[in-house]
């Protein structure tokens, strides 16, 4: 309650009103708890409010574990009220890892390639209101089909890894996700996409609904089985979501799961003579200062820094690392990387006055440094950009790590 992680809440700093802080978050979570305090509209929306970024915890002294107060207060939250923004009905079905979230993305692929989900953003009636958003929110471009199954790589075998695909793989993350196997099975590895893997349950503990959650990641465990094989998940959402499975789940099958998920960039690091090596898959063994410009190829991009990887995972350093040893790219960190760019999971979706305040500062810094790209870790920062830099004229391509890492292979 001292305060001092005031100055790093993006809604407070929007608002100035202290139920959109932490500390006053957590004083509306206790009288809610007690009972001294309804679950009315003021309530709801101060703690409905919150991006979940979890900066305040990152800076806390105390080690308050925010996120998970408000994970708690908001199934509190759920068993007063009913009628809490949720996800539309248009983008529940993309984010199902099942038969109906496959149809869903493959439907969106045919409007994608028939020209129609441009014109539908324009349609009197369609373009406002949630639908409106959520459909704003749509990749303009189809993504291709995210890898499933087993994929041998074409020499000697370095090793075996598991692939995690989630719910959005499908409808957004197909290159991505063809991308990092590509990487892995160049540097030997054989990737494995178990096919009853699903959703990581991050949208539903988050939203209040745990025991969905807890349901999904028994669903995963499953999948994945009990081997010690490296997950690599791309997703920062994701991992941080894979990862707390061992605070939240008891058990040592959860335990070991958690260990085993790993950074895509912190592992392709971790083969270092493999990928930088004279003989190494980049051929990246050259000075900063002898580099090349890379021909055909982006040389400048901006890379945002999502919240989880930031704040939770604490993992920037293996991104930003592997993208400054690639000769001729030159990566600039994004101004304003140290706030929220207002995405939060569905925060995007049910607050989007408040998300778009915060993405301005960013699609205005992207303005003026002019990259060619721009690289996230998150697929809804990268689904909220792509919305904001459409909004503001500027055609500027959101990408993956992994994919600019295998535009250098490809050269």
């Amino acid at each position: 309650m001292c305060g001092l992680c005031l100055p790093h809440c993006p809604t407070y700093g929007l608002s100035r009103q202290e139920g959109d802080s932490p500390r006053g978050r957590i004083s509306l979570m206790q009288g809610l708890a007690s009972g001294r305090l309804q679950a009315d509209n003021r309530v709801t929306g101060h703690l409905d409010g919150c991006l979940g970024c979890r900066a305040c915890e990152s800076v806390c002294p105390s080690g308050v574990p925010f996120g998970r107060l408000m994970d708690e207060a908001r199934e509190l939250l759920g068993e007063q009220r009913s009628d809490r923004p949720g996800l539309p009905s248009l983008a529940a079905p993309l984010l199902r890892a099942d038969r109906l979230g496959r149809g869903a993305a493959s439907l969106l692929h045919l409007v994608q390639h028939t020209g129609l989900h441009g014109a539908l953003t324009h349609l009197p009636g369609l373009s406002s209101g949630t639908f409106g958003r959520a459909l704003s929110l749509l990749p303009r471009h189809a993504t291709g089909a995210a890898p499933r199954g087993i994929a041998r790589p074409p020499g000697g075998l370095q090793g075996r890894v598991q692939l995690f695909v989630g719910c959005t793989g499908a409808a957004f993350e197909g290159h991505a996700l063809a991308a990092a196997r590509d990487l892995l099975l160049a540097l030997g590895f054989q990737v494995q996409a178990p096919k009853g893997q699903g959703c990581c349950g991050a949208l539903d503990l988050h939203g209040g609904r745990s025991d969905r959650a807890q349901e999904l990641a028994r669903d995963n465990l499953a999948a994945f089985g009990d081997e010690d094989t490296p997950i690599i998940s791309l997703n920062s959402g994701c991992r941080t979501q894979l990862k707390e499975y061992a605070e939240r789940m008891p058990g040592p099958q959860a335990q070991a799961f958690a260990g085993r998920v790993r950074d895509l960039y912190g592992f392709l690091m971790a083969q270092e003579e493999r990928l930088f090596g004279a003989e190494g898959l980049l051929g990246c063994g050259i000075e900063p200062e002898d580099r090349a410009p890379a021909q055909g190829k982006v040389r400048r991009v901006a890379v945002h820094l999502p919240c989880t990887l930031r704040n939770v995972l604490k993992e920037q350093g293996a991104l930003l690392g592997l993208l400054r040893r690639l000769p001729g790219l030159e990566v600039i960190e994004l101004e304003g990387n140290e706030r929220c760019c207002g995405a939060a999971g569905a925060h995007m979706m049910t607050h989007p006055g408040d998300a778009d305040a915060l993405l301005a500062p960013k699609i205005e810094a992207v303005r003026q440094l002019a990259p060619e790209a721009i690289v996230t870790a998150n697929i809804g920062c990268s689904l909220h950009f792509q919305a904001g830099l459409r909004r503001a004229g500027l055609e500027v391509p959101v990408i993956t790590g992994a994919e600019l890492i295998r535009q250098w292979v490809e050269r």
